[in-house]
């Protein structure tokens, strides 16, 4: 039995998760890469980290990016290799990246940062994120709160029809462990266990830090203020070792 959680979900993600804003990541990396003035002579080197099935990649590659994607399950990427032949895929871990300073822009969304259950391994994904920015490269993820959870998947069950099959979905939530479990049927298929651990903002800043990298903005995705206690979604940028001007002009953003 394979112990890849999105073996059964992999060929229905695209259809499943319609409604995900990639435009809105794709808007942001490409208004980066303006601040960081790269992009002019050569494309940007670009990883998606946990790159699911592609569509932020194929999406970017209209700009000419230079983009590897990477991902810890061999199904999405074997969707993501279907859907666009022409692109890099990589399966790999977060925590333990091939790469070294090789990246102009990194980008780790969708929260797939929360997949990680351990505390150390935030920092461990962190720190080999760092590893593998250039100087003077930028590191965009995001994360869910714990007022996401409450808000949208505590305790619920939901039924949604697709063009060619039906999904159940079941959620719940252990305040005590702050662990977010999806359980998602596909008619026909079988299930699919998906869990997510909420952390403190503070968790990220300091595993930033200690990375060594340069915090540029911590803000609510939504409206790009700082976060509140209705914010359901945060996005981090940081930098590492990045000139006063790229420090400024991200103060002007957006």
């Amino acid at each position: 039995m394979s112990n890849d959680v999105f073996n059964i979900l992999a060929p229905y993600y695209d259809q499943i998760m319609n409604r995900v804003q990639y435009d809105k990541w794709k808007q942001t990396l490409v208004a980066t890469q303006k601040i960081m003035g790269i992009g002019e002579n050569r494309p940007v080197q670009h990883l998606d980290i946990a790159c699911g099935t592609g569509t932020l990649i194929h999406r970017l590659s209209k700009y000419g990016w230079n983009s590897v994607g990477t991902d810890i399950s061999p199904a999405m990427l074997y969707t993501a290799k279907d859907n666009y032949p022409d692109s890099q895929f990589l399966v790999s871990d977060m925590r333990f990246l091939p790469f070294c300073a090789h990246f102009d822009i990194i980008s780790c969304l969708f929260d797939s940062i929360n997949f990680l259950l351990d505390e150390e391994d935030i920092y461990r994904s962190i720190n080999s994120m760092a590893s593998a920015l250039r100087k003077g490269g930028v590191l965009y993820f995001d994360c869910v709160t714990e007022q996401m959870v409450k808000q949208y998947y505590n305790n619920t069950k939901w039924k949604e029809n697709y063009k060619n099959f039906q999904a159940i979905w079941e959620s719940a939530y252990n305040e005590d462990t702050k662990i977010a479990t999806l359980s998602i049927l596909i008619q026909g298929k079988g299930w699919s266990i998906v869990r997510q651990r909420l952390y403190p903002i503070d968790i990220y800043l300091s595993a930033i830090k200690e990375a060594g990298l340069t915090l540029l903005a911590c803000v609510d995705t939504h409206t790009w203020n700082y976060p509140t206690p209705k914010t359901v979604r945060v996005d981090f940028v940081c930098s590492k070792e990045p000139s006063d001007a790229l420090i400024n002009r991200f103060r002007e953003f957006p």
